[in-house]
C-alpha cells in the first residue's frame, strides 16, 4: 500500500523533500513506516525516536495502523521560547 509522507523542519532538509510517498505492507503501522523510513534514509534514524507522528491530522502512537493513501506527518522535537 502507498502512504504519503509530509516531512518538517530539518527532516526536509536531509530527505531533500517536503513529501515523499512510501510503499508499505498491508497492515503496516507507524512504526513500521518509521522503519522503512530508516531503510531507505538512514541519516534520518537518530531522529526517528523522537518524532511526532500525526496521521491524517491526528497524533498516533508507533501502533497504529496505516492505510492506503493515508497522509502521514513525520514532525521533530521543535524548540524555541
Amino acid at each position: 500500500m502507498k502512504v504519503n509522507v509530509r516531512l518538517f523542519a530539518g527532516l526536509t532538509e536531509i530527505v531533500g523533500a517536503r513529501q515523499i510517498e512510501l510503499d508499505l505492507a498491508d497492515g503496516a503501522t507507524v512504526g513500521d513506516l518509521r522503519e522503512k523510513m530508516a531503510e531507505k534514509f538512514p541519516a534520518v534514524g537518530p531522529f526517528l525516536s523522537s518524532l511526532v507522528c500525526a496521521v491524517n491530522e491526528e497524533y498516533v502512537p508507533a501502533g497504529h495502523h496505516v492505510r492506503e493513501g493515508d497522509d502521514v506527518a513525520l514532525i521533530p522535537p521543535v524548540s524555541g521560547g
